[in-house]
């Protein structure tokens, strides 16, 4: 077995290899080829040093990635992630993967941040005992849990009012930017765990993507204002179409800037976008949520007909 540099011609092979473990771990997670080569051409990671794969001859049997975050609590975030091909667990590569993921994660933190101390974050499904063990004898602690949400929708009743005094507003590409200073201003300060998005970010993963959906993404402003005070953008994975036969919707950022909140917004606003995924043909919608997110998200969610899919677990390692 060899340790080597993914490369975007490795691509092909990297997708054969998630889908092949999403087949048996039943992670929910599905990856195209055009989301790989997304990733690989995130501006804050370099090719040939954060992308690893296992070869066992000509065949990748397990990978890992780095991907640098930012500043934020004081830390150098960056993220890593790593499986192995189910039937070659067992066999130790996911040992040497994740030493050498380790690694080059403390090494790229270095590389960006100075003095700062340098966390590692990584999540995997909390049933998934083996990786749990594997990551906790590296160092890396299991310290907070996210939900996996999904709902269908077929019966939705009736859609829940906006307080008076606000209007839903189509995104359109103008409002990047707006949207963009609101997510870091609704999340910023007081969520755990949570990183400044910089521009060039956000239009890597949110505004740029591929899987982005702007004509199903909304945003809310005041009466009378253009300001920005909530909003949901939404994605569509290709690939989740394409294995299972049903269009998701991912409600991927959802947020409201503190002092509206308290207002009913967050719930108006889902209750508002679940309606336009309905109508494009959106068979269900799926996100994510801290299960200790302190806006009381997972209540909002639960009331808009979402449920529990799986639960995930973050591991953290901190090193100064």
């Amino acid at each position: 077995m060899d340790l080597r540099q993914l490369t975007t011609a490795d691509i092909p092979a990297w997708a054969r290899l998630l889908a092949a473990i999403e087949a048996v771990d039943h992670t929910g997670e599905h990856y195209g080829e055009t989301d790989l080569a997304e990733e690989m051409a995130n501006p804050d990671v370099q090719v040939g040093r954060d992308f690893l794969g296992a070869y066992d001859g000509q065949e990748l049997v397990g990978y890992a990635s780095v991907m640098p975050r930012g500043e934020a609590d004081g830390v150098f975030k960056v993220h890593v992630q790593g499986a192995v091909r189910p039937d070659r667990r067992g066999e130790g590569i996911g040992t040497v993967l994740t030493r050498a993921m380790v690694e080059r994660g403390l090494a790229a933190g270095r590389e960006r941040s100075g003095t700062l101390p340098i966390r590692l974050i990584t999540t995997g499904m909390t049933t998934n005992e083996a990786q749990a063990d594997l990551l906790t004898r590296l160092g890396m602690a299991g310290e907070r849990w996210n939900f996996v949400m999904r709902t269908g929708l077929d019966d939705l009743g009736p859609e829940l009012p906006l307080a008076e005094g606000y209007r839903f507003v189509p995104y359109d590409e103008s409002m990047g930017d707006a949207v963009l200073d609101a997510h870091n201003a609704a999340f910023g300060g007081h969520h755990p765990n949570f990183t400044p998005w910089t521009p060039a970010v956000w239009k890597q993963w949110v505004t740029g993507s591929h899987s982005f959906r702007p004509a199903v993404s909304v945003v809310v402003m005041p009466e009378g204002s253009e300001t920005v005070v909530g909003y949901v953008t939404t994605h569509e994975w290709e690939a989740y179409e394409k294995t299972t036969g049903r269009r998701e919707a991912y409600v991927a950022k959802l947020g409201v800037l503190e002092e509206h909140r308290g207002r009913g917004i967050a719930g108006a606003l889902l209750s508002h976008c679940l309606r336009l995924y309905a109508e494009a043909g959106y068979d269900e919608a799926s996100l994510d949520v801290d299960s200790e997110n302190p806006t009381g998200a997972l209540g909002v969610y639960r009331r808009a007909g979402f449920e529990v899919e799986s639960r995930w677990t973050n591991y953290f390692l901190t090193v100064d």
